[in-house]
């Protein structure tokens, strides 16, 4: 059974049988162990045949089999029987001789006219690809190398972002979207790519057809190992992005993701050959933990961070039965990946970016200066408060006797009876520890008005041109500062 079926009319064991008498040749006689006996000579071979559902069986057509292949090896009778084989024959014009105008490759079959009907003609026309779809979920990376250096604060981070694509079909490159100010190496995306194939499983081949150059009339097919291909990105605003790091897979053989990410380590790219191997057309779906690597400068592998994929194959019926959208779409959408607050464009999003410096990263340092001014506030506006060494009064004396007195009354300060009116004071006559709040409010609104706008705008200033060198990539910087 299969390609390579065997189509003569008479077995190998009767072929052998019928040469042996023909040329009064002893034999064959077939013994145990896989070994037979022709004219004195003995010949080894495997005695078990394997049949369509997998069973193996015992049989004496590999040994007859090894016999005829060496028959003339056979004293007297023996000669070279001619195998199966392409007959290559060049094509000839009269008119340019000794010049090949092409080669006719040619499969003849002879039969005898006096045996049995051969089998079937076997089929030679092309196999036709089968189509198939790979499924491709990134779900998150791990310890991947931070490239990016903050100027203030002098932190490491990337903005990371995995790319994939089939070999062969580079032009049709999928990209995550970008998980920005990675402070960890951690990544998530719960991103989905979709790669649409054809495969000959026989050849283990992807097939490919396109045009060579645009001025090319027809399509050209290629066939190309099935070889998947992830690489991790540090995305740059300013500048192209940095390579960091790949991880090749051969669908066919490659070895079996890890369960965790500490678990992921370089033997599983330098040391392959001692790993369990498993085939994503035979395991249809498999997810776990691979590194991706890249040379340093000794020229050797180094690991540069780790994802966590999942591939999933189908064929394109269960494809169309049970469709998907790329990226986070419909249908099947995928959920929105939980990351931290620190990941965003400092661009896009200026108040969060001023509010993570605030409250985060210089959240202590603000609170001990806010303590330190009004502290220097407090002492300020008691300075203020005290009287100066020389002042001036404005009084009036009245003299009156007693029965004066008693006949015109008065009250104490600005009491009954002959009531003074409330005096006229400004706004800044009051007590500041009393009124500390009001007291920051005349410093604050009348007294130094337009310094603390100006002092404002300033810091607002810096603010903004600290987001900006903070997202730029580290060699960026060194490139503006002429380091």
């Amino acid at each position: 059974h299969g390609y390579n079926t065997w189509r003569d009319p008479m077995k190998p064991s009767q072929i052998l049988s019928k040469l042996c008498k023909e040329g009064k040749v002893d034999g064959p006689h077939f013994g145990p162990g896989g070994r037979v006996k022709v004219a004195n000579r003995v010949f080894t071979g495997p005695t078990e045949i394997e049949d369509e559902n997998g069973q193996k069986k015992p049989t004496d057509e590999h040994l007859a089999l090894a016999v005829l292949r060496h028959w003339e090896d056979i004293p007297r009778a023996g000669c070279r029987l001619v195998p199966e084989h392409v007959e290559t024959r060049p094509l000839l014009n009269p008119d340019k001789p000794g010049i090949e105008q092409g080669r006719l490759e040619m499969w003849v079959d002879m039969f005898p006219m006096d045996m049995p009907a051969p089998g079937p003609a076997i089929d030679i026309s092309p196999r036709k690809p089968k189509k198939y779809e790979l499924r491709v979920i990134v779900w998150n990376t791990d310890e991947v190398i931070l490239e990016d250096d903050d100027y203030f604060t002098g932190e490491k981070s990337s903005d990371i972002f995995v790319r994939g694509w089939l070999k062969g079909q580079q032009e049709d490159k999928q990209d995550t979207d970008v998980h920005y100010h990675s402070l960890t190496g951690e990544g998530n995306f719960n991103w989905r790519y979709i790669f649409p194939f054809d495969y000959l499983m026989a050849e283990e081949r992807i097939v490919i057809s396109k045009k060579e150059s645009m001025f090319s009339w027809d399509e050209t097919e290629y066939k190309i190992p099935a070889r998947l291909t992830l690489q991790v990105w540090d995305a740059d605003h300013f500048s192209a992005d940095d390579f960091l790091g790949a991880i090749e897979l051969d669908l066919n053989r490659f070895p079996r993701g890890a369960k965790t990410s500490k678990q992921c380590s370089l033997e599983m790219v330098t040391n392959e050959a001692e790993l369990p191997m498993i085939s994503i057309f035979k395991q249809k779906r498999v997810k776990g933990w691979w590194p991706f690597v890249a040379r340093d400068e000794n020229d050797e592998l180094e690991i540069t961070g780790k994802v966590e994929a999942e591939l999933h194959l189908l064929t394109a019926e269960e494809a169309e039965k049970s469709p998907a959208g790329l990226a986070r779409n419909e249908p099947d959408p995928l959920e929105k990946p939980n990351r931290p607050d620190t990941s965003f464009i400092w661009f896009l999003n200026p108040l969060k970016s001023i509010k993570y410096l605030i409250c985060t990263r210089y959240k202590w340092l603000i609170i001990k200066i806010v303590l330190a001014l009004l502290l220097i506030i407090m002492v300020a506006l008691f300075l203020y408060s005290m009287p100066g060494y020389m002042g001036k009064v404005e009084a009036e004396l009245h003299l009156l006797t007693a029965e004066e007195a008693e006949k015109s009354p008065a009250g104490l300060a600005r009491n009954e009876p002959d009531p003074l009116e409330k005096p006229n004071r400004p706004d800044t006559s009051f007590i500041w520890f009393l009124n500390p709040l009001k007291s920051i409010k005349y410093l604050i609104c009348t007294r130094y008005k337009w310094l603390i706008i100006k002092i404002v705008l300033a810091l607002l200033l810096i603010i903004m041109v600290a987001l900006f060198l903070y997202s730029m990539p580290g060699y960026m910087v060194k490139k503006l500062l002429g380091a």
